[in-house]
């Protein structure tokens, strides 16, 4: 009995609840919306029976019916002068609300998902409004779109198969990293963006880290010398930096060869939690102190990287075929010299080179995890080198120890849990 019952019982909760926040929503207006909380309620209903049934031309006149109603309660409302410039949301929620009590009967925890995001919508109209007119330039609403054509309308169109008879260039697996990279650093913008100066350094470091940690680096650190900000408070963003392009190199592997993810992530994801735990007590004890840094670490001119992020297309051609020649004429070698290079410049373009060689059985796993490893090593050698040089030695002194226990992490790693 309860298992007939349930997508009723499910329609009339969602009903109600829509209800209740569409005469929330109205309860300051001059007319009186005539779909209220029992309205929607019944509405739900409805669509329930109109499911329960399951009869094509009964559904259909049910649904005509419920869109009768709504579209005269439209009329009333909207006609007369009080009524006129309202919008027509609750209306449509109206016929939103029957079309989730019909898809109760047959998916109630995507109704249920789907019954939230619409109760959201409507809770948050206010700040929906304003940030849609005053929370947006134009060059972010142009940086948004152009990232909604990169993931979501040349991704589509890209062949997934190799090209080459090296099986190397996977056109939908490479642009498939450029997009997420590329996104990545579109919500870091707006992250920082939203959580104000007060936490810019931690949150630019983080972001940034996703899409060049020695960017983000060497940023960080010219500001301890031009500026004479904190060496305790860069040092952490320094750290996030570093941690969340570690976690970057994983989800590279992750996309390019899903097989070598078990393999590669204890070496990857101990550097990641050991520099995640390290800017945690750091920002702990940096609290205690109340030592706090003004103005955001670095500004972001653009929400979109989009030369940065075809500057790293460059590099992965470059070492996937720089490593893919090592391979064949130096064998084991050749790919680890490869990778120290490589990684002193770019450590993703090396981890995604290493992945596709592994997954294409040029070169076995253990190699393809001791290569990642060492691009990751000189990566680190890199910034720390640039810390010194650009930050002075006050802030190397306070960077190079979590950086080299993120090193001897991962080498440990590798050590205990790398394939034979």
């Amino acid at each position: 009995m309860f298992e007939t019952a349930r997508p009723f019982l499910l329609a009339l909760a969602i009903g109600l609840l829509i209800g209740i926040e569409r005469e929330r929503a109205h309860a300051d207006r001059k007319v009186q919306d005539p779909l209220g909380s029992r309205t929607f309620t019944l509405l739900a209903l409805l669509g329930a029976v109109a499911a329960y049934v399951e009869n094509v031309a009964f559904a259909v006149a049910l649904a005509a019916f419920a869109g009768a109603i709504v579209l005269a309660g439209y009329l009333r409302t909207h006609l007369g002068p009080e009524g006129s410039g309202v919008g027509a949301t609750t209306e449509v929620a109206a016929m939103v609300t029957f079309t989730l009590g019909y898809l109760a009967r047959f998916q109630a925890a995507l109704t249920v998902m789907l019954a939230v995001i619409v109760l959201v919508v409507l809770a948050l109209k206010p700040r929906i409004h304003r940030f849609a007119q005053a929370g947006l330039s134009q060059k972010e609403v142009t940086a948004a779109l152009t990232f909604l054509v990169i993931a979501f309308v040349v991704l589509p169109l890209l062949p997934n198969r190799a090209l080459d008879r090296w099986e190397l260039f996977n056109p939908f697996r490479l642009w498939l990293i450029y997009a997420l990279i590329t996104g990545i650093g579109f919500a870091g913008y707006f992250a920082v963006r939203m959580l104000g100066p007060e936490r810019g350094f931690a949150v630019s470091g983080l972001f940034a880290g996703f899409v060049s940690s020695t960017a983000a680096t060497l940023s960080l650190s010219q500001r301890a010398r031009d500026e004479g900000a904190r060496a305790s408070v860069l040092a952490t963003g320094i750290v996030l930096a570093n941690a969340a392009s570690a976690a970057a190199q994983i989800v590279v592997v992750a996309v390019a060869n899903p097989d070598l993810v078990s393999s590669v992530l204890p070496v990857v994801g101990a550097p990641v939690a050991v520099g995640a735990l390290w800017a945690a007590f750091s920002a702990r004890w940096l609290e205690r102190r109340e030592e706090a840094a003004s103005g955001p670490a670095f500004s972001i001119e653009s929400p979109i990287a989009l030369r940065s992020s075809a500057g790293f297309a460059a590099a992965l051609a470059i070492v996937l075929v720089a490593a893919s020649a090592a391979s064949r004429w130096f064998g084991s070698a050749g790919v680890l010299a490869t990778a120290v290079v490589g990684g002193a410049g770019d450590v993703h373009a090396v981890t995604l080179a290493v992945s596709t060689l592994e997954a294409a059985r040029t070169i076995a796993a253990r190699e393809a995890v001791l290569a990642i490893l060492a691009g990751f090593l000189a990566n680190m050698v890199v910034k720390l080198s640039l810390t010194g040089w650009a930050g002075g030695r006050r802030l190397l002194a306070a960077v190079a120890p979590p950086l080299v226990a993120m090193m001897a992490a991962a080498a440990a790693a590798f050590l205990a849990a790398a394939p034979r």
